[in-house]
């Protein structure tokens, strides 16, 4: 039986019938091994796997050994048996299980972990900080050749995204909860005469995530509740509203719409996290709602008393001059842009 106590969680996950479903992008196990000749992860894939119509979306993993890359890699069969090389183990190594693409794309699970050595957590992070989002911060597409590619796991990778990028400066414990193509008032829609009710962050926020997998024991991530008291973050970054433009557009009824559920879910965030300090920001993949999210932070603000937020608006992308990722999507130079700004607007608030 994997014992779960013996490691540290980040991110959002579901444990059930004695495997661990690693479930939002970033999330993490990871521990300090000791005098261990062995190591070999059992890994249990989703049904990507098996499935040729979703082969371009297989869960991609990453494992590092004291901050070092040492596997990338997607899992191609339902269950695996990972094994590092025996001279990663010398020492007290601190080993790291991350997931790289995004929770409803792709799914796995750590069923077992095999070694003759003892294991402990690692240490917390100075600060924890959460980042709320879409695509960008999945890191969609953003190790792709160009913007005409189209989706895959193979070139999504979160660590790459401004979240994980500001996470690591910050040296903070994370977690990213991201869906891409979801909003608050509509998801990605192609017909601005469509409104699309089904992908949206409010009805997944609360909990664990959301995928059409079915878990052992029954259930799928999103007919369970996230229990916000595993991570209490000192900060919150959302970053919603790339969608909804789809569907808003030049509309004034529905940009006022936005402006009006952005703050309803506001509300939601704070009252999970009510120590957080909380930063909008929008506009990397257009502007369009950036003064109604602008004006929804202050009028949550004027309703509330709460002081311990704040707005920030970032560039549009430069596709000329800095390239795209997968479907028009930042590439790894946006996205490090984006991490600049993002952390500027941090720090001059005053995390370290």
């Amino acid at each position: 039986m994997l014992e779960i106590n013996r490691f540290k969680l980040q991110g959002r996950y579901a444990f059930t019938e004695g495997e661990l479903w690693m479930a939002s992008s970033l999330c993490e196990v990871g521990f300090r091994l000791k005098g261990a000749s062995f190591l070999t992860f059992a890994l249990k894939a989703d049904g990507t796997v098996t499935d040729p119509e979703r082969s371009r979306l297989t869960p991609r993993y990453a494992i590092r050994v004291n901050g070092r890359l040492i596997r990338d890699a997607h899992l191609s069969e339902p269950e695996e048996s990972i094994s590092l090389p025996a001279e990663e183990l010398a020492g007290e190594p601190e080993i790291r299980l991350i997931k790289l693409s995004e929770c409803t794309q792709s799914l796995f699970a750590l069923t077992d972990l095999r070694t003759d050595g003892e294991i402990s957590p690692l240490p917390a992070r100075p600060g924890r900080i959460s980042f709320i989002g879409d695509s960008i911060t999945c890191g969609y597409g953003v190790e792709a050749e160009n913007g005409l590619e189209r989706f895959s796991t193979f070139t999504e990778n979160a660590e790459k995204s401004y979240a994980g990028l500001v996470s690591e400066a910050l040296d903070m414990d994370r977690e990213l909860d991201c869906y891409s193509g979801y909003g608050i008032v509509s998801a990605w829609t192609g017909d601005p005469d469509i409104r699309n009710l089904s992908e949206l962050v409010p009805l997944c926020y609360e909990k664990i995530g959301r995928n059409v997998l079915v878990l052992p024991g029954g259930q799928r991530l999103q007919d369970q509740p996230w229990d916000f008291s595993r991570f209490q973050p000192d900060w919150i970054v959302l970053c919603l509203g790339t969608n909804d433009l789809s569907w808003c557009r030049d509309f004034q009824d529905r940009k006022d719409l936005f402006r009006r559920e952005y703050a309803q879910f506001l509300k939601m965030v704070r009252r999970n996290n009510p120590s957080a300090r909380i930063l909008c920001v929008l506009g990397l993949m257009g502007g369009g709602l950036n003064e109604s999210m602008q004006l929804a932070v202050e009028d949550y603000r004027a309703e509330t008393g709460d002081d311990r937020i704040r707005s920030a608006t970032v560039p549009t992308q430069d596709a000329e001059r800095d390239g795209l990722g997968a479907d028009g999507h930042p590439s790894v130079i946006t996205q490090r842009r984006m991490a600049d700004q993002v952390l500027a607007a941090l720090r001059a608030w005053g995390a370290r």
